[in-house]
């Protein structure tokens, strides 16, 4: 799938670096209209696209590798804020949400798209679903930030949107390589696929990360470093890591938010806070740009047309699929119900699902249209939708 943009691709990234600029010098303004910043750059993507003439062609997949990058920086800033002291008196949410939440989820998405796309194999129906299972707290930033909320919430959301896509990636890896090997999956091939994944994440993770940060404290101890470089430090550890992971084999997003978790268990003390702030702003600021690119592929992509299928499945698959098995997962616990409705709805689709849809159109020629304009009609909805209710339901 290739999309169109101007000629001179400096004025394309002029564009979008304008565009920044005007969301960071006036974010406080936009922010009281309950606009979000993904929300920002996507619209600002949007009306590019239908305002700009567009003559040369670009591959997605020329920025694939800088969406996958972002993510694995987001996740290990999200797991490097995460209060574990908090996590050791309240994990059972967060535990809830990933192993019963999470495979109902995909479970549901799965069987509603054997519904609303009878005709299609029941195991891209699986892929469609587990592109769509992952969550995205970035989207859902005021929620988790918000200090009126119970912390134990708030840890819940971050660290499920965290790990869930650690535990996606197998899944959807196994279920691309049926697709295109027009196979059905083998129980015994996702565990051992599973295993494999998320095993050779850990054990990077577990190993390398102390490593690396005790190097950095060595460094630090005998004055080695140079200050103006070591700003950037926590940014060039979680991509060292994700990439590292995915060369041996592994699943690079578990091993990014793992090594985060570690920072916080181990470094955190011995490090100064501007440090992971700093990665967590490059972090925001790339997700940013993501946005208005993908909003480009997006329009370039639905301009002709969304099929009704497509429209009911991506309503659904935004609510009931998130809230039945949410709400099923939060069962007997010490959650009021109006909490557990919240932590239902705050599943925000994004750069996961993003990141699997590109790797979905890119690695697979024959999927059904029915199934990419499901995917990306669900994440546009999602930005709109989980970005004006973020806001709004914490006035509560």
């Amino acid at each position: 799938m290739k999309f169109q943009i101007m000629n001179n691709e400096y004025i394309f990234f002029i564009i979008i670096t304008a565009i920044l600029i005007v969301y960071t010098l006036f974010a406080k303004r936009i922010h009281q209209f309950s606009i979000t910043g993904p929300m920002f750059m996507f619209f600002s993507g949007i009306i590019y696209s239908v305002l700009v003439n567009e003559t040369d062609n670009i591959e997605i997949t020329s920025f694939q590798i800088y969406i996958e990058l972002t993510l694995a920086l987001i996740l290990f800033s999200d797991a490097a804020k995460i209060k574990i002291a908090v996590l050791t008196h309240s994990y059972v949410y967060p535990l809830r949400l990933l192993l019963i939440g999470l495979p109902l989820t995909f479970c549901l998405g799965t069987l509603l798209g054997m519904w609303i796309f009878p005709e299609l194999p029941y195991f891209q129906l699986a892929l469609l679903s587990i592109v769509l299972t992952p969550t995205d707290a970035a989207l859902s930033n005021s929620f988790i930030e918000n200090k009126n909320i119970p912390i134990v919430m708030r840890e819940a959301v971050n660290v499920e949107s965290g790990l869930n896509d650690g535990l996606t990636v197998p899944i959807f890896l196994l279920l691309l390589y049926s697709v295109i090997n027009q196979q059905t999956p083998d129980l015994s091939k996702t565990v051992e696929i599973t295993i494999k994944e998320i095993g050779i994440a850990v054990l990077i993770a577990v190993f390398f990360t102390p490593l690396i940060f005790k190097v950095v404290l060595f460094s630090e101890k005998h004055r080695l470093y140079n200050k103006d470089n070591e700003v950037f430090i926590c940014v060039a550890i979680a991509i060292l890591i994700y990439l590292f992971t995915q060369f041996l084999g592994g699943s690079g997003f578990f091993a990014a938010f793992i090594a985060g978790l570690l920072f916080d268990i181990k470094f955190k003390s011995a490090f100064k806070p501007q440090r992971l702030n700093n990665a967590s702003a490059l972090a925001n600021t790339c997700a940013l740009i993501i946005w208005f690119v993908f909003a480009i592929f997006a329009f370039s992509y639905l301009r002709n047309g969304i099929a009704l299928d497509a429209i009911i499945y991506s309503l659904l698959s935004l609510t009931l699929v998130r809230i039945i098995p949410v709400l099923i997962s939060l069962m007997f616990t010490k959650l009021l119900i109006h909490q557990r409705i919240i932590l239902a709805w705050f599943g925000p689709r994004g750069l996961a699902s993003v990141v699997f849809t590109l790797i979905l159109i890119q690695g697979v020629t024959d999927v059904s249209e029915s199934t990419i304009d499901s995917a990306i009609l669900t994440i546009i909805l999602s930005v709109i939708f989980h970005g004006l209710s973020s806001k709004v339901s914490l006035k509560k």
